[in-house]
């Protein structure tokens, strides 16, 4: 893909768009949250939650030392399994910590989450990150994903 050609196909916009933001980078991180059950399958997801990734690092909470060890020995299946589906070397490393998970029962129903509201000041630097986007179309919707990213990562708990 060559840069500065046109007329360039939307998808080949959007996809240097997502290359120079590193949102395609920051999706990967959710998805690999959200693939946490499903890769490790309902008992280890009992005893176990996954935190947050940073720098390709995933943070996982486990409730005893016992599932700590079980999965430390399958932390390269894990991580494995996880990259197949995200395609590509999305997470290179996890980091298991003793803590509280709290269990999931069966047909329970998810608690509000807590609004989450940004300061005038974040909000200012993502409309100033915009501004080098020409299309004016894009920015509502680009504004949108990198406030919700920022939302996610205020809510989620920071470990030391």
């Amino acid at each position: 893909m060559k840069p500065n050609n046109f007329p360039s196909s939307v998808g080949e916009v959007l996809e240097r768009l997502f290359n120079k933001l590193s949102l395609d980078k920051k999706l990967k991180e959710v998805n690999a949250l959200k693939l946490w059950e499903e890769v490790t399958g309902e008992k280890i997801s009992q005893h176990s939650f996954p935190l947050f990734v940073r720098k390709g690092n995933l943070f996982v909470r486990v409730d005893n030392s016992g599932w700590l060890t079980q999965l430390t020995y399958l932390k390269c299946e894990i991580i494995s399994e996880l990259n197949k589906r995200l395609g590509g070397e999305s997470i290179k490393n996890i980091y298991f910590r003793l803590g509280e998970v709290k269990k999931k029962r069966k047909g329970e129903i998810k608690a509000a989450k807590v609004k989450i509201d940004l300061e005038k000041g974040e909000l200012a630097r993502i409309k100033e990150n915009l501004k080098g986007v020409k299309n004016k179309s894009f920015q509502p919707v680009l504004s949108r994903i990198l406030i919700k990213d920022k939302k996610i990562k205020k809510e989620r708990p920071h470990e030391p």
